[in-house]
């Protein structure tokens, strides 16, 4: 009998491994990232997760999503909805791994022109106040919910300091030093509550790549790294190479494939985009794109990852369930289940 692949279903010996590894047997488990099933709300999102098979999702808060309101957490009412979100997980038997903050959060650093307005419109100090207060109520609702990790996307002052400028004194460094001073309070209230923070590289932050995710590292003790191979591979980086080598300050990681235009006119179809002035690319689903996934779980396996793979949808080619049911069936191919009995000859 041919294996079943993409939304199918399980069945046999197939379902009994995807069920260790969800249920986490295994060493590494799988989850998901609730952003694209937004538009079914919380309830329908974690019943989609389940669906999916899988005990563990990251949740985000972005105000843009409407999938719960973190901004009340420390108020009375606030407390009740962080139980109404306890109660919600538990009804179908997931945890809250991660709770995220990419868009609000971004005004923390910028930019604070017109290019975040649609998050939310003032003056570049009005913005930085409300990324500041989305950072900090990311945090309240983690440890509220009972996540572990909290991961905030602080954005960049400068993107222009990513080149060099004869004559001048600017350079990366003067961002880097910038994260670190409004990450601070971040950390603070995170080590009150008993929250970790995460970053992510991305060529909308400070940390964009491996270098830059170390200097991050490096300055400030109390944060970790979540790494998505498919952001640092969008920009030119290896990303079997690029995971490895992190040891415990690799706490998430998040999974998609990508699709690189090498033509010489403009991409057709749905989902291409442009991280500066490379090549177009577009986010898949895993096995739909360019990336060496079997590599890149081999490199987390060799170093002794033990956190959470997420799958992150953001394929416009594919329905959302059926884009992350295709991204889990391979990941469960890559993923021992249980013990490993290392060389068998």
């Amino acid at each position: 009998m041919a294996p079943e692949t993409g939304a199918e279903s399980e069945t046999g010996a197939g379902a009994e491994v995807g069920a260790r590894i969800a249920a986490g047997s295994g060493p590494v488990r799988l989850g998901v990232c609730l952003a694209a099933l937004a538009p079914l709300g919380l309830d329908g999102a974690l019943r989609a997760a389940r669906r999916a098979g899988v005990g563990v999702v990251d949740l985000p808060v972005d105000r843009v999503f409407g999938l719960v309101d973190a901004a009340r957490a420390g108020d009375p009412a606030g407390q009740r909805a962080v139980r109404a979100v306890r109660e919600s997980c538990a009804a179908v038997g997931v945890e809250i791994g991660c709770v995220s903050n990419s868009r609000d959060t971004q005004l923390v650093l910028g930019p604070h022109g017109a290019h975040t307005d649609s998050v939310f419109v003032g003056s570049a100090e009005a913005k930085r106040d409300y990324g500041m207060r989305a950072a900090l109520d990311t945090v309240r609702f983690a440890a509220g919910v009972g996540a572990p990790l909290a991961r905030v996307m602080l954005g960049v002052p400068d993107l222009a300091r990513w080149l060099s400028w004869p004559g001048s004194v600017v350079s990366w460094q003067d961002n880097v030093d910038a994260w670190v001073s409004a990450v601070r309070p971040i950390v603070a209230l995170a080590g009150d509550v008993g929250v970790r923070v995460v970053f992510e590289p991305h060529p909308k932050q400070v940390a964009y790549d491996p270098p830059s995710a170390r200097a991050l590292l490096s300055a400030v003790s109390g944060v970790r790294l979540c790494l998505d191979p498919a952001n640092l591979a969008a920009t030119g980086h290896d990303p079997v190479a690029a995971m490895r080598g992190w040891g415990d300050r690799l706490v998430a990681v998040h999974a998609k494939d990508l699709q690189r235009w090498s033509g010489t006119e403009p991409p057709r179809g749905a989902g291409w985009s442009r991280y500066g002035p490379g090549p177009a690319t577009r986010f898949r689903a895993l096995g739909a794109g360019d990336l060496p996934w079997p590599a890149i779980v081999a490199a987390l396996l060799d170093d002794d990852y033990r956190g959470v793979i997420y799958v992150e949808h953001e394929d416009a080619l594919l329905p959302t369930e059926q884009g992350i049911a295709n991204s889990l069936a391979l990941l469960r191919t890559l993923l021992p289940a249980g013990a490993v009995p290392g060389r068998t000859w």
